[in-house]
């Protein structure tokens, strides 16, 4: 492996969750450098091969790849930052930014090695999911590269740019989507008299059984949902009332809005 070295710009959750999953496997990195404008962020981190810079030019010096980990707004200072730094061009970007191209990147810093990714919230848990492209800059020792180190807190899977956008409201954003659903039948559960503290764990392992016999069955979701549903039932009559209120057309709704957002703050980055 060449890149022996990381500098971290911006130490929020999802930075701290991929370092913390690089450290718990013993990634081969020699050193990781933090930089963060809260020097508190880059101080709760911790070991023996992690340093706490003082800039972006220290951080990124120090370093053979670069994870760029802060809000989409912030990229035009952070990359200002970077192109002043000596050697810039020979270091391996990967950006976490929503609606960041890596296009973007190369119009600032020039033709870099640059690959965007884009890791969900259950990252934090090493449980993400993680979803990477590559620009034609990038070989195919640095795209391991960057697979093995996402890999360490999840799955990852590889897709063109052109559904970088798109795939956010799938992977990404739909966490919430999950998080609202048990909302939802926690309050339902609530409104018909059912108070236990046991009642959200209930609800999630529900939620990562039904995932896991989906994940590992041959049949679609549609045939489970009959397979559940049976006729004349209980089930049957819940699901004639999502349908009522178009549950599914709220899913791809929500799915879409996500991509227009993207897309917004991709066109506000040109």
């Amino acid at each position: 492996m060449k890149r022996k070295s990381l500098a971290v710009i911006g130490v929020g959750n999802m930075a701290k969750a991929i370092i913390n999953g690089i450290l718990d496997v013993g990634f081969p990195l020699n050193s990781i450098y933090l930089y963060d404008v809260n020097i508190a962020q880059s101080s709760s981190i911790v070991a023996s091969n992690v340093y706490i810079s003082e800039s972006i030019k220290e951080a990124v010096s120090s370093a053979d790849s670069v994870l760029i980990s802060v809000k989409p707004q912030n990229y035009n200072e952070v990359l200002d930052r970077i192109s002043e730094t000596p050697s810039y061009r020979d270091k391996l970007y990967i950006s976490i930014g929503a609606g960041i191209s890596t296009d973007y990147i190369k119009d600032r810093l020039g033709d870099v090695a640059v690959l965007r990714v884009l890791p969900n919230l259950p990252i934090v848990i090493g449980k993400g999911v993680s979803v990477i492209c590559r620009s034609n800059s990038v070989d195919t020792d640095d795209f391991k590269f960057v697979v093995d180190i996402f890999s360490s807190a999840g799955s990852v899977i590889d897709i063109d740019e052109s559904q970088m956008n798109p795939i956010i409201g799938v992977t990404s954003s739909s966490p919430a989507y999950v998080f609202k659903f048990i909302e939802a039948i926690c309050e339902g559960a609530a409104l018909q008299g059912i108070d236990s503290p046991a009642l959200k764990t209930a609800v999630c392992d529900m939620i990562i059984g039904s995932a896991l016999m989906l994940r590992e069955s041959d049949r679609s979701p549609s045939e489970l949902v009959s397979a559940v549903a049976s006729k004349g039932g209980t089930t049957e009559r819940a699901i004639s009332k999502l349908n009522e209120y178009d549950f599914s057309k709220g899913i791809v709704e929500a799915m879409k809005a996500c991509t227009a957002r993207a897309d917004e703050l991709g066109a506000k980055k040109e």
